[in-house]
């Protein structure tokens, strides 16, 4: 064959076709999965820290209630902020029920229904109802945020769906 003969045998050279997008290394696999992961991550943090957030606040204000009836002793101060307290964390609860009218016995049966039990209309939460502001209470204070306590525990799962939501 002669010089001539070997050109005209050449042919251009063909690229080989473009790799699919899956063909990548496995370092970037690596790398996409967990950018994803740390993304989830802190999504669901973000998510749980906001629906934490209510019942916390709630908390809070308890504790500062009762630590303001340790500095002071008035008992009759202690069961109107409790009182008030109550139905703030109850309309943040329960917003699609119309609790900022409930009173009485209304709103006791309202308390004991959200906390399982009847300590709110014949136990120690009775205070709550027309005899928060008579003159003279009685009341066990340590027992009255006792039981508050043991309300806001109880409706803790309302106030993390609403934190959610």
């Amino acid at each position: 064959m002669t010089v001539e003969e070997l050109l005209l045998e050449l042919k251009d050279i063909q690229p080989p076709p473009e790799p699919a997008w899956w063909l990548l290394a496995p370092a970037h696999w690596v790398a996409i999965f967990s950018l994803l992961g740390i993304a989830a991550c802190v999504w669901f943090f973000l998510r749980h820290r906001k629906a934490n957030r209510l019942a916390s606040l709630a908390d809070q204000e308890l504790q500062r209630i009762s630590s303001s009836f340790a500095r002071n002793e008035d008992s009759q101060q202690l069961a109107i902020e409790l009182s008030r307290w109550l139905k703030q964390v109850a309309i943040l609860a329960f917003p699609a029920r119309q609790l900022e009218n409930l009173s009485g016995k209304g709103w006791l049966e309202f308390l004991d229904e959200s906390l399982g039990n009847n300590s709110f209309s014949n136990g120690t939460g009775k205070v709550f109802g027309s005899m928060i502001y008579s003159r003279q209470i009685n009341l066990d204070a340590g027992q009255l945020v006792r039981l508050c306590e043991l309300w806001l525990s109880a409706i803790k799962p309302h106030l993390r769906q609403r934190g959610i939501g």
